[in-house]
């Protein structure tokens, strides 16, 4: 029955991708985009439940197959929700014509001889300077080098990264003895397979560092994890706070191979003065597009910045000596909520750490904060205040249920616990 459970949740999820490609601009049309995205969900719930204690190598294989289709259907879509992937194609086009992309915005007149009408149309924020750090452009460069000017090879170089992640993702599941069943959680997220396949984000580059720094200490080898999660904070920054929650974090044997790296880059890249901190900076202070739940109380980036801080050091400070994907989710999860701003493609770095410790709250905020696409649904283009709390729902469901009193069931099984 399983097996059939299985199959069919798979067919509904490749049905809804086949509809989103179908679709040439989301953005024109967002109640359609949000209808499949939520039947993609359903599919996708679904398959994961089915697939949730699995180990058939029969059904791993179906799990894989129905991944690998999905993203293959949503490979050459035009990007839209997001089209951060033409401004990587840009930045590797000023790169290739001798001039530091960091010099001019795209709508600077020093540029201008360097406009087309496929991808300068499409860039976002196009008086902004770059914000990806030289490490990302490198990156840019060499796809350009491949393929010049083509947004669908920059989509499948960050693919096969990504490729990368799943792969790893098997190898940490057979590792810790997890059923490899879970895979489903990660291989048929309809977020990902939006946001990586469909927008083609660098987040992709960063689920692959993530994940086999995961995988690396899984299997005790915390200074390898160390330096892949410095890789990953050079390409995306953000993967530096997962340092703290290594085993023997203290050590020279973890915080020298991270340093190095980093250091490494910064220094082969032009040192730090020729890092983009400056846009950085404009990029967190005055984007406004899906505030964090601080950010919407209270309109300060800083304070939600600061915020997002403590919560990482909160969970630095507790220690713990687990691998890294076990203790990772809920400070992911607070770091993703407590930004101050939540573009839905942030959450994606979540999804492979839910595959090793699942929380479905947590899962299905992952559908959720799709719903920050409501944003384009009337004019002017705001997020409803229904779309907010649909976003927030499952983490208010997850507090509920963490402050709730006690049963006196569950107060037995806990006194229990604590008396073993």
């Amino acid at each position: 029955m399983l097996p059939v459970a299985l199959s069919a949740a798979g067919f509904g999820l490749i049905a809804a991708c086949w509809g989103l490609a179908r679709l040439p601009n989301l953005v024109l049309a967002p109640g359609a985009f949000l209808v499949l995205f939520s039947l993609a969900f359903l599919a996708y719930g679904c398959g994961a439940l089915a697939a949730y204690q699995l180990r058939s190598r029969l059904g791993v294989a179906t799990i894989i197959a129905v991944g690998l289709v999905a993203r293959a259907i949503l490979l050459p879509t035009s990007p839209s929700l997001s089209t951060d992937a033409y401004r990587y194609v840009w930045d590797a086009r000023v790169a290739m014509a001798g001039i530091d992309p960091y010099a001019y915005p795209p709508a600077a007149p020093e540029v201008a001889g360097l406009r087309d009408s496929s991808i300068y149309p499409k860039l976002n924020h196009p008086t902004w300077q770059t914000v990806y750090p030289p490490p990302a452009q490198a990156f840019f460069r060499a796809v350009y080098r491949i393929a010049p000017n083509s947004v669908t090879a920059m989509k499948l170089a960050l693919g096969i990264a990504e490729l990368l992640a799943l792969a790893s993702l098997v190898l940490l599941l057979l590792t810790l003895d997890l059923p490899p069943g879970r895979l489903a959680i990660y291989a048929w997220n309809p977020l990902l397979l939006v946001e990586i396949w469909g927008s083609g984000h660098l987040d992709a580059v960063v689920l692959a560092t993530v994940t086999v720094a995961a995988l690396a200490s899984a299997r005790r080898r915390d200074g390898l994890a160390a330096a892949l999660l410095g890789l990953g904070t050079l390409l995306k920054l953000y993967p530096a706070i997962l340092l703290p929650l290594l085993p023997g974090r203290v050590r020279a044997s973890v915080v020298a191979p991270f340093a190095t790296v980093v250091g490494a880059g910064v220094l082969t890249t032009g040192g730090l003065h020729h890092w983009p901190l400056e846009p950085i900076g404009r990029y967190v202070r005055d984007e406004y597009f899906n505030p964090g739940l601080m950010r919407s109380l209270v309109n300060e980036p800083a304070l939600a910045l600061a915020v997002t801080a403590a919560w990482v050091i909160a969970f630095a400070w507790r220690g713990g000596g687990a691998h890294l994907a076990a203790r990772a989710v809920p400070l992911v999860a607070g770091f993703i909520v407590f930004a101050p701003s939540v573009f839905p493609w942030y959450a994606v770095w979540l999804i492979p750490l839910l595959a090793v410790t699942p929380s479905v709250p947590l899962i299905v905020f992952t559908g959720s904060v799709a719903f920050a696409y409501t944003f384009f649904l009337s004019e002017p283009w705001a997020i409803p205040w229904w779309a907010r709390l649909v976003e927030v729902a499952p983490l208010g469901f997850a507090v509920a249920r963490k402050l709730r009193p006690l049963s006196v069931g569950d107060r037995r099984e806990r006194a229990g616990v604590e008396a073993e």
